[in-house]
């Protein structure tokens, strides 16, 4: 089995000034740093074997954060919806002034002005994450602690609306009926490699394929998108660093 797990990046020091940033540099606050740091407690219990970041910066520092050893490669698809005309402004004045539009952008329909169309961030982001889970065939599976079986594991960071968008466009949420996710959330999704039952009475889960970690391997390169969105399943949504620091604490 695959296991993805999608973060979104730290707190920035618009994110604390209540602006839209979209895909403007903006740097992580020291609080993003920290909560970089708490989400690492979990990350590196999972023992990924790869990472992924956005072309932006605050992805980048949220991702060393998790002092996992390793670099992470940058991939364009996962960056944040350009926000067009947006970007910059005061939460507070988008909702006052494009009032109908913005309520209709949080649901994942509207478009800013001169910003992106929703339904090319769900686009890029799914084909994105659908290379990604391919790629996964080139790793070595690890131990996890919430499994009795080794994973194939992968640390995607990424923003709050592309990740919410990669996350309704494989069927796993409704937006309309989600909450915006928090700086440096972690949700977890899933990718079994057979459309079977998944169970923890079953051995190793229902998860394995016969053949050992290479016949694993070729089914993963094998897998259509469309196998892909269908065995997704999102294991958590939402998990708050700072609850991951309360727990050290």
């Amino acid at each position: 089995m695959i296991r993805m797990i999608c973060v979104r990046h730290g707190e920035t020091e618009w994110n604390r000034a209540h602006r839209l940033q979209g895909q403007s540099e903006v740097a992580l606050a020291p609080s993003g740093i920290e909560q970089a740091k708490a989400a690492g407690l979990y990350i590196r219990s999972q023992n990924p074997a790869a990472g992924y970041v956005s072309p932006l910066k605050r992805t980048h520092a949220t991702f060393a954060a998790f002092e996992l050893g390793f670099a992470p490669i940058e991939r364009p698809g996962l960056i944040e919806q350009n926000l067009g005309d947006w970007e910059g402004m005061q939460t507070a004045d988008a909702k006052s002034r494009y009032a109908e539009l913005y309520k209709s952008w949080k649901k994942g329909e509207g478009t800013p002005p001169q910003g992106e169309d929703p339904a090319a961030v769900v686009e890029r982001m799914r084909s994105t994450f659908f290379d990604v889970v391919r790629s996964a065939a080139d790793l070595e599976p690890t131990p996890s602690v919430d499994t009795d079986y080794d994973l194939r594991t992968v640390v995607l960071v990424s923003h709050g609306t592309s990740t919410k968008a990669l996350l309704e466009g494989l069927g796993l949420i409704d937006r309309s009926h989600v909450i915006s996710l928090t700086a440096a959330a972690i949700s977890v999704i899933d990718v079994p490699l057979h459309g079977g039952p998944l169970s923890s009475s079953l051995p190793q889960g229902g998860a394995q394929i016969e053949g050992g970690p290479e016949a694993e391997a070729e089914v993963i390169r094998s897998m259509t998108d469309q196998q892909i969105a269908d065995y997704a399943k999102l294991r958590m949504y939402n998990l708050s660093p700072e609850v991951l620091a309360a727990a050290r604490g």
